[in-house]
């Protein structure tokens, strides 16, 4: 009786286990998600937030974005971050271009009503880059907001040194180089919540499509 209490109780670990991987990787079966997925809807109903972002499920059938990752050496949170950008160079290079660009209308439309723009530009570069990051989208997001913002302060350095500038003649240099830290310190932040949105974003939307398709 107690051999097969245990039989049973290690095939219920087991069978937790597969339900656990095939869930991180989005193909866990409509049948087997359907009921967990309505008790965690009803358990998770109070709170501001769960009401504004419900849960997301991952996105099925794309792959391990850590496989061939090797976990074992030094510097692990490091590497791991450097193996996710280079899956995907240009969703973070294109998108820090274009919050360049944001950011810098921003600067040059400062007090007008063309700094709406820049912001909508910059945020929308910053969600867009979530978006295509599916492998982490705060980690994409926020590599793009610091793109964008280094590129910004490389072109001011620019702009001033060609009028024979440099950061030391200027009377506030101090406090100019404050404000660059309090800036690249809200890009960067900026980016991780327009990553996170923007991957959350994309989460959503597919399991609503899925949710249509099963309908029809």
């Amino acid at each position: 009786m107690s051999t097969r209490s245990s039989d049973e109780r290690a095939a219920s670990r087991a069978e937790a286990r597969r339900r656990a991987r095939l869930a991180s990787r989005g193909e866990l079966p409509d049948e087997e998600t359907s009921e967990p997925d309505t008790a965690q809807t009803t358990s998770s109903g109070g709170g501001f937030l769960r009401r504004i972002f419900p849960p997301a499920p991952p996105l099925p059938n794309k792959p391990d974005p850590l496989a061939g990752f090797d976990a074992s050496g030094p510097l692990r949170p490091i590497r791991e971050r450097v193996h996710l950008l280079r899956q995907s160079p240009w969703t973070w290079i294109g998108f820090g271009v274009i919050a360049f660009f944001g950011f810098i209308s921003t600067l040059f439309w400062a007090n007008t009503g063309l700094e709406l723009v820049g912001t909508f530009v910059l945020f929308g570069a910053l969600i867009a880059a979530g978006w295509f990051g599916w492998q982490r989208p705060t980690l994409y997001g926020t590599t793009a907001g610091i793109l964008g913002f280094a590129i910004t302060t490389a072109f001011v350095y620019f702009q001033l040194s060609i009028r024979g500038v440099a950061l030391g003649e200027l009377s506030d240099a101090g406090l100019v180089t404050g404000r660059l830290v309090v800036d690249g310190l809200y890009q960067a932040a900026l980016g991780f919540l327009g990553g996170w949105y923007g991957g959350y974003l994309r989460r959503r939307q597919t399991q609503l499509s899925a949710e249509v398709r099963r309908r029809r």
